[in-house]
């Protein structure tokens, strides 16, 4: 039984990488996943898989075991090399007992054998988005959540469309667990290598400024004398 609702709404938090080499059961699960999930990227074997993977940086890889150009296994050791938080979920049709070790040992959240039942694939979807959402969601006042895996905001289920500028700062504020930040810190973390060039306390106001037409006013706070502050 697939499992409706609300409960699938979390998917909509995570970007998907589907890599599989044979084109009919891409075809056949690319619209049923696109479905579900925030955005599905595809890849026909491994070396492609890693490229997008560097590239676009998504939450789940769910991954066929056996590919041409470098494996499942080998895809999975070589980011695992970078990366301990990308979840994979893997799929085959058969498995040995050292495939199976390798599948322990990288950290794969679910293993499902081929061919996959829709069902079972949505309840190892939802298994990977609770853990991510349970490591990387902070819940703010006035029904926003700050996603810090994304870094991306949201207010109930919808996204607040943040500049790059809106989006470091928010991610510094909430980095504070509630505690202030200084002008010199968020002009440092925010404006990074144009530091010192032109870019004054008055551009900090001005960014504070158009944040804050976006979400509550309330939200940031003036801490007189030491900075801005979100209270969490």
């Amino acid at each position: 039984m697939i499992i409706l609702g609300k409960k699938l709404n979390i998917l909509k938090k995570i970007n998907i990488l589907f890599v599989e080499d044979e084109q009919s059961i891409l075809e056949k699960y690319s619209p049923f996943l696109k479905t579900y999930c925030k955005t599905l990227y595809t890849a026909t074997d491994g070396k492609e898989a890693y490229e997008i993977y560097k590239e676009k940086s998504p939450n789940v890889i769910l991954m066929d075991l056996y590919m041409p150009k470098c494996s499942g296994i080998e895809l999975a050791r070589k980011i695992r090399e970078e990366d301990s938080s990308v979840t994979f979920i893997a799929l085959s049709a058969h498995s040995d007992r050292d495939t199976l070790l390798d599948i322990v040992d990288l950290h794969f959240s679910s293993y499902l054998t081929k061919p996959v039942n829709r069902t079972e694939l949505l309840n190892a979807l939802k298994k990977s988005a609770d853990k991510i959402n349970s490591r990387s969601v902070v819940m703010l006042p006035y029904n926003y959540h700050w996603d810090s895996k994304s870094r991306t905001l949201f207010h109930g289920d919808t996204q607040i469309s943040l500049t790059k500028r809106e989006q470091k700062l928010f991610e510094l504020l909430v980095g504070k667990d509630g505690g202030a930040c200084g002008d010199d810190e968020i002009l440092y973390h925010v404006w990074e290598n144009e530091f010192g060039k032109n870019v004054t306390n008055t551009s900090i106001r001005t960014l504070v400024k158009n944040l804050r037409k976006k979400i509550p006013k309330e939200l940031i706070k003036n801490q007189y004398g030491v900075g801005y502050k979100i209270e969490l």
